[in-house]
Order: C-alpha cells, then structure tokens, then sequence
C-alpha cells in the first residue's frame, strides 16, 4: 500500500494507514539498504516514579557526603 511522504516542519513523515496494526506509540526508524525500518522502542522504566526516589532524601544525603572534604 504506497504512502506519500509529507514535509512537517524541518521532518519527514510517513502516515501509518489505519488498517496496519501498531503496538506502541514510539518507534526507532532507520534505513536498511532501500528499506526504512520502524522498530518499537522497548518501554523502560522511568527511574523517577520509582519509591525508592520519591524518598531519597537529598538534602540529607548531601550533609553526609565526606568526597571532597578535609
């Protein structure tokens, strides 16, 4: 199914036909020979919302640091 190529911004976009069955909503694309290939990104966990992070003490942790001190 042919597909045109459309300028948006200084990018190129393909447009993904609805009838072709996408698992994820962020893809890695690169060119193999003439072909151009859209992978799923893996989803990786964001380190942030994690509990150990919305915990960490930093105000504290840095009254404990000893690295750079006499």
């Amino acid at each position: 199914m042919p597909v045109k190529l459309r300028k948006v911004g200084n990018s190129k976009t393909l447009i993904v036909p609805s009838n072709i069955k996408t698992t994820d909503e962020e893809y890695t694309v690169k060119n193999v020979g003439n072909t151009i290939v859209f992978t799923p990104v893996a989803n990786q966990e964001n380190i942030f919302a994690t509990k150990d992070w919305q915990e960490y003490n930093y105000q504290k942790d840095m009254e404990n640091d000893t690295v750079g001190t006499n």
